[in-house]
């Protein structure tokens, strides 16, 4: 089956490892894998993910980062959903 991926989606992909980056500069977290420890999260996914972005959508491991992990970098680090999501704004890490 071929995959199909917004492009959006995407964007998505790469502000929410943009966070997860900033706030381990800021010592909020350790890094990915300590955030997908928290949370319960699938650590080799996450990897894939983030090592595909820039790989052809044919070539990615997996479609889509979850909504959960979305909503724990909102809740944990008081990113905005709006800039998370759709890219108003700036990133700010609370």
């Amino acid at each position: 089956m071929k995959k199909n991926i917004n492009p959006q989606v995407l964007d998505i992909q790469r502000r929410f490892f943009e966070a997860i980056s900033v706030a381990k500069q800021l010592k909020k977290t350790t890094g990915l894998k300590s955030f997908c420890d928290n949370h319960n999260l699938n650590l080799v996914k996450y990897y894939r993910i983030k090592g595909d972005l820039g790989k052809p959508i044919k070539d990615m491991h997996y479609k889509a980062i979850d909504i959960d992990a979305l909503l724990y970098v909102c809740v944990d680090f008081g990113v905005s959903a709006d800039w998370l999501l759709l890219g108003r704004g700036v990133l700010e890490i609370k």
